[in-house]
């Protein structure tokens, strides 16, 4: 955890200099649920993370992130199985097209990201870090000029070995706080 946070305040740092030049930048912390899909091996889940956000020109923002996933163990009934669910640790950048940025009102918007991927499980002593991509949409609604109320949907999908991937839907909610404005 300690090298994803890193990598978060690297990225917030490199572009410090260039806030100068009428860049706007925020934060924010999101929670919310993980639905995996088409995986029998996990069940829904929670997710809660933190991203900065950087605007360099007018409809489009940068989100570097680190969210943190922690999905139940599945039920199986007709089986005597006791499996756990999966942690995954994702690190990357978003990149939102069409939201306001502190200004009040509501303001819809569509998100694409890529990062990696770390997804644990004790029980099976998996451990891996995967390059992955989420897509999704999202409404942020601007209580005043620094504070955004924000709910987002994404679909989440991390490539695997052998040609498969790892699938899952989260829905969070969250705060975004913006300085510079």
């Amino acid at each position: 955890m300690r090298k994803e946070l890193k990598v978060l305040l690297l990225v917030m740092l490199l572009a410090q200099p260039t806030l100068a030049g009428g860049i706007t930048f925020g934060v924010g912390a999101a929670a919310g649920l993980d639905y995996p899909i088409g995986q029998e091996d996990q069940d829904k889940g929670t997710v809660f993370g933190f991203r900065g956000r950087l605007k360099a020109i007018p409809s489009i923002a940068l989100e570097p992130n680190i969210y943190f996933t922690n999905h139940g163990d599945p039920d199986y009934e007709d089986f005597d199985l006791d499996l756990e669910g999966s942690k995954i640790t994702a690190y990357g950048v978003d990149a939102t097209l069409g939201a306001g940025f502190g200004a009040v009102g509501v303001k819809p918007y569509g998100l694409f990201g890529v990062g990696f991927y770390k997804v644990k499980r004790d029980q099976s002593q998996q451990d891996k870090t995967d390059f992955g991509w989420s897509a999704g949409f999202g409404i942020e609604v601007g209580v005043n000029p620094a504070v955004g109320l924000d709910v987002r949907g994404k679909l989440i999908v991390i490539p695997t070995d052998g040609g498969g991937s790892k699938k899952s839907a989260s829905i969070t909610g969250g705060l975004n706080y913006y300085f510079g404005i």
